[in-house]
């Protein structure tokens, strides 16, 4: 019994250690500050307008770029578009 409580303790030791962090990612461009959440947001929205639906997205891959004030994006290894980073 002692070896069952002790496993226990140290798996609800290691679930403590791997808790979600509340992050929040900025990115500054001169004078201008976006959100990277309210990015990946707005090339969810973009995809959805294109007549796909959310809850299709397998994988996406978002590549920022500053001095376009745009963020590429590819979703599902195929699905391409961009949306205005600020």
């Amino acid at each position: 019994m002692e070896n069952t409580k002790a496993a226990t303790q140290t798996n609800a030791e290691v679930a403590e250690v791997h808790k979600e962090i509340d992050t929040e990612v900025i990115l500054q461009y001169r004078h201008y500050e976006v959100n990277m959440d309210d990015v990946t947001e707005r090339v969810k929205a973009h995809y959805i307008a294109k007549g796909f639906k959310e809850d299709s997205i397998e994988n996406m891959q978002i590549y920022v770029k500053p001095e376009d004030f745009t963020a590429y994006y590819v979703i599902n290894d195929g699905v391409v578009g961009k949306v205005n980073l600020f």
